[in-house]
């Protein structure tokens, strides 16, 4: 039987329910597939957050995220035109130390 993942951006302004990501097979992948999802829904807007995933009745991990993007040299663009722009989504697993 395949894990189930689940994932949650926290430390946000205001709480956002837990998500299922079906398809990936660890916690940075299924980090990355949430990120990139919300990232793209807010058109760029919010940078950077931290995201917990885990695996259903198993692991947790947290990591901090942050979108960098790579703007285009628009110089030769109408205003008019829409420009395609690249990003990558950087995660770093925070360490949890035992209490």
């Amino acid at each position: 039987m395949a894990k189930r993942f689940w994932a949650q951006l926290i430390e946000m302004d205001e709480a956002i329910e837990p998500a299922s990501i079906p398809g990936v097979a660890d916690h940075e992948s299924a980090a990355d597939a949430l990120v990139t999802d919300f990232v793209g829904a807010m058109g760029g807007e919010i940078t950077s957050g931290a995201v917990r995933v885990w695996v259903e009745g198993g692991a947790e991990k947290i990591y901090d995220w942050r979108a960098e993007f790579e703007m285009p040299d628009t110089s030769d663009l109408d205003d008019d035109e829409d420009i395609e722009v690249e990003g990558e989504i950087v995660l770093t697993e925070r360490v949890q130390r035992p209490s």
